[in-house]
C-alpha cells in the first residue's frame, strides 16, 4: 500500500487534455465552417512588409523631429528652472526677462541650439537614434555602419548641417522631394525598421 501511494505521487493519473480545435458544432457562429480569423495585413508584426521609403519616411522623420523638439523644450525649461533656483531668482521674472529682452532671447536660442546638437550627437552615437526616431522606428545608419569609428563624425556632421540650416530647411526639403537630403549630404541616411 505504501508503495502504491508513492507511485501515485510520482506519476499522477493523466488528465484528459482538451482538443485544440473543437468540433464544428461546438464552435461559435462566427467561427463555423472553414473561416479562421487571421491578423495578416492588419498592421501587426505578422511577417515581412515593405519598409517605409520616400514621402512616408520623410513624414515619420518630421514626426520624430517634433517629438525630439518637445523633449528639448522640456529639457530647456528644466534648465531654466534649475538656473533660477541656483541664482535664487523668481522663475516668472526670469522667464519674462528672457522672453522680452532680445539679447537674452538670442542667448537662449544659442543655448538651445548647443543643447540640441549635443542631444542629437550623443544619443544617436549611443543608440543609433534619438528618442523621437526610436518611437517612429527609424535608425540612423545601418548596424555595420554604427560599428565604424567614422560613425560619430558622420553623426556630428549631419547634426551640424541640420542646425546650420535652422532645423527647418532640410526636413522641409526632404518632405518636398521625398528623400533624406541631409543623409545624402552627410553620407549617413535614416532607415526605417518597419
Amino acid at each position: 500500500m505504501i508503495q502504491e501511494r508513492n507511485i501515485d505521487r510520482i506519476n499522477p493519473p493523466l488528465e484528459r487534455i482538451p482538443e485544440k480545435n473543437p468540433p464544428a458544432e461546438n464552435r461559435s457562429p462566427i467561427l463555423k465552417g472553414n473561416r479562421v480569423l487571421t491578423f495578416e495585413g492588419a498592421g501587426f508584426h505578422s511577417g515581412p512588409s515593405p519598409k517605409r521609403r520616400g514621402y512616408k519616411l520623410a513624414l515619420f522623420s518630421c514626426l520624430a523631429a517634433v517629438i525630439d523638439g518637445l523633449i528639448l523644450i522640456s529639457l530647456s525649461s528644466l534648465f531654466l528652472i534649475s538656473f533660477s533656483l541656483i541664482m535664487k531668482a523668481n522663475f516668472g521674472s526670469l522667464a519674462q526677462s528672457i522672453l522680452y529682452s532680445q539679447h537674452r532671447l538670442i542667448f537662449f536660442a544659442e543655448i538651445f541650439s548647443v543643447c540640441a546638437w549635443m542631444y542629437m550627437v550623443t544619443v544617436r552615437s549611443a543608440q543609433g537614434s534619438t528618442i523621437g526616431e526610436w518611437v517612429c522606428d527609424l535608425r540612423l545608419g545601418q548596424p555595420q555602419e554604427r560599428l565604424r569609428t567614422s560613425y560619430i563624425l558622420r553623426v556630428a556632421w549631419r547634426s551640424t548641417l541640420i542646425l546650420l540650416t535652422g532645423l527647418v530647411t532640410f526636413p522641409l526639403l526632404s518632405l518636398l522631394f521625398g528623400k533624406d537630403i541631409a543623409g545624402h549630404l552627410s553620407g549617413l541616411r535614416l532607415f526605417s525598421l518597419k
